[in-house]
């Protein structure tokens, strides 16, 4: 009942929505993360605890300024999410690198030929980045976690949006077995770099200095089937405005390391030292309320 709740609520949210101009789009959306993620909150302390991980060597004033600017870009990441589902976003004038982001697409397109793994993280507007990708051209599979929480928004509205732009969405558990289709069909997969993943199929790596387990995954589908490793993000550059970074692909396959699991590490280390080094640039961005550092 409370999840049949939740689904309507959200519902009625939605084309509540649909009548309210922006500006009163993000003014609620900034109240609402204010109080959720604020000074005083549950998640504002693990924020700034994430941050002392992150940025050691940064003053107290410092990382309070970083959560901040978090809170402004979560308030704009749900708005955005909102026009997506409702209609109202305009995907093509939302890319400041337009024609760029196209030519690198086109170029990602001439040279596949064993398939395609995007390297996605909870950065920037992740959801727009997936649709940009199917817009022009490149529409994929994308490995998500099942939603115990609520799973009818999932189910009738978080995936029918996703599948309208021809994607496919697979659950995480157990989807090797599909992505190694995928690629054999010389198709594209994303797969998130940042998710805590609990042995067995996680692996300790790196991250800001301190321990923390990454999926073996994308390492696993590079040395047996070699595809092309690609880097993407969405950076935020003012309200529905983006710079798309379309990083070269990572060819590098852990050469000289003869241990299988410390060439797993070395490879999903490099995927994650690439996140780490788009996160200093432009820190407010990443999905610090995360549990990164948990453990199993």
């Amino acid at each position: 009942m409370k999840k049949q709740l939740e689904y309507w609520g959200v519902r009625g949210l939605l084309g509540l929505s649909r009548l309210m101009p922006r500006a009163s789009l993000y003014a609620l959306s900034e109240l609402i993360v204010e109080r959720s993620y604020g000074p005083g909150t549950r998640r504002h302390r693990r924020i700034l605890e994430h941050l002392r991980i992150a940025f050691a060597d940064t003053s107290e004033a410092q990382r309070e300024r970083i959560a901040a600017e978090y809170r402004r870009q979560r308030a704009a990441f749900f708005v955005e999410t909102v026009l997506m589902l409702t209609g109202r976003f305009d995907y093509e004038g939302a890319v400041l690198n337009l024609e760029e982001a196209r030519r690198k697409i086109e170029a990602l397109k001439e040279r596949n030929e064993r398939g395609m793994v995007f390297l996605v993280s909870h950065y920037g507007n992740w959801e727009f980045l997936a649709q940009f990708f199917a817009l022009n051209g490149l529409p994929g599979t994308l490995v998500a976690k099942e939603q115990h929480k609520s799973p009818l928004i999932d189910e009738r509205i978080i995936q029918p949006y996703r599948r309208s732009f021809g994607h496919r969405v697979i659950e995480r558990k157990g989807a090797l077995r599909a992505i190694a289709k995928i690629l054999k069909n010389r198709e594209g997969v994303g797969m998130h770099i940042d998710q805590m993943i609990p042995p067995p199929n996680g692996v300790l790596i790196d991250f800001f200095g301190k321990e923390a387990y990454a999926s073996k995954s994308m390492a696993q589908l590079k040395l047996r089937f070699d595809p092309l490793m690609v880097p993407i993000f969405a950076v935020r550059e003012g309200r529905e405005k983006f710079r798309i970074v379309i990083r070269e692909p990572v060819e590098y396959r852990a050469e000289g390391i003869e241990d299988p699991e410390e060439k797993i590490r070395a490879l999903t280390q490099r995927y994650t030292d690439i996140l780490l080094e788009q996160i200093r640039k432009e820190p407010a961005q990443w999905e610090w309320s995360y549990k990164r550092w948990r453990r199993p």
